[in-house]
């Protein structure tokens, strides 16, 4: 399909200094304000005329005014952990740089060079808040009606990686109490931690899956103990548990109670996800997979064991994929860094995929 729209240069430079300067902002969870000041200036180094900070925290920056809205949509937040920006051999390192703040300075880089070309398309692109947290800045969107024709989420796929499904996440807080006792008679004393050992032991039985089809379980903290020699009377911890479709939380839940009850714990819902799976032939996935193809690049279908912002978007339209530049397997690590080439690419792919959008019919 010939679109009429000129090719467009992504610049190096550019590239680089738009991606390091979202990187040296820290911006954990609830921390993303931070992020304000940066952001303006970079949408008004970047051309953009209409930018803006909405009352929950998501950014915004905008192009275009025809009657379709198609979206760019990655995240501000990272997880905790700052580590030192620095560009070297060709990558760009700091806490971000693949989850997810390479993908959104592609979004940034290609809306602001594809801007002047859109006759048909409203832009928006946007930068959510709470990804990494409970994914608050996506619900809210969700709550106020937002419509959209089509939406790319721009999570690391390896650049020409098309994500169609992401798991669902459910999160679970557990406590327990025991009378505790003297470390040096164990066996008449009653250990809280043991009880959360015991209902561990029976979701890593049940939910101990090693592949992305199967239901997979993390207990991610553990909280218990004051004294060396005190058995603890109270314990606490979280597990996290990853399903993929049809798998639901309802009945993951169900089972849950039931481990709790045979362990003695409580047990509170901190977080639902429901999983995503779309279609290959969507709207958004045939346009992305044209672009690639355009640029003579070979596209991908992917899984994706995690959870993003994909899974409440959807309600919004089921033209909804994920792709972006960066190796997951680097996010929420000490080494994360994205290869620069891999921007530019990501880049110059979103540009065609917004050239196709434009001249859809």
């Amino acid at each position: 399909m010939k679109t009429g729209l000129s090719t467009v240069e992504i610049h190096r430079e550019t590239a680089v200094s738009t991606l390091v300067q979202l990187l040296e902002v820290y911006t954990p969870p609830g921390e993303e304000r931070r992020l304000e000041r940066t952001w303006f200036r970079i949408c008004g180094d970047l051309g953009y005329r209409d930018f803006w900070r909405d009352e929950v925290g998501n950014y915004f920056a905008a192009a275009g005014s025809g009657g379709r809205t198609v979206m760019l949509v990655s995240h501000v937040d990272t997880v905790p952990g700052e580590l030192r920006v620095r560009v070297s051999e060709g990558k760009v390192y700091g806490r971000g740089a693949v989850d997810a703040k390479g993908p959104l300075s592609a979004m940034l880089l290609a809306g602001s060079s594809a801007a002047s070309q859109l006759k048909n398309i409203r832009l928006i692109v946007a930068g959510l808040v709470d990804e990494e947290g409970n994914g608050y800045g996506a619900k809210k969107l969700v709550e106020e009606g937002l419509e959209a024709d089509a939406i790319i989420i721009g999570e690391p796929t390896g650049t020409t990686g098309i994500a169609l499904s992401y798991r669902g996440s459910l999160s679970i807080r557990i406590r327990a109490q025991a009378r505790g006792g003297h470390a040096s008679a164990p066996y008449i004393a009653e250990s809280a931690l043991e009880k959360i050992l015991r209902l561990w032991k029976l979701v890593e039985e049940h939910y101990g899956g090693q592949r992305y089809e199967e239901v997979t379980s993390a207990l991610t903290t553990l909280h218990a103990g004051d004294w060396v020699s005190r058995i603890p009377d109270r314990a606490e911890g979280s597990i996290n548990i990853r399903f993929p479709h049809p798998y639901s939380s309802k009945e993951i839940l169900s089972r849950l109670e039931e481990f709790a009850k045979i362990a003695d714990c409580q047990m509170e819902v901190i977080d639902v996800t429901e999983p995503v799976v779309t279609n290959v032939n969507n709207f958004a996935a045939r346009g992305l997979q044209r672009a690639m193809l355009r640029l003579g690049l070979k596209p991908r279908i992917v899984k994706k064991t995690g959870t993003s912002d994909m899974n409440t978007l959807v309600a919004v339209t089921p033209n909804i994929v994920a792709c972006g530049p960066g190796d997951s397997t680097l996010a929420h690590t000490s080494a994360e860094a994205v290869e620069i080439k891999d921007i530019i690419t990501a880049a110059q792919i979103y540009v065609e995929f917004l050239k196709e959008m434009d001249s859809a019919q």
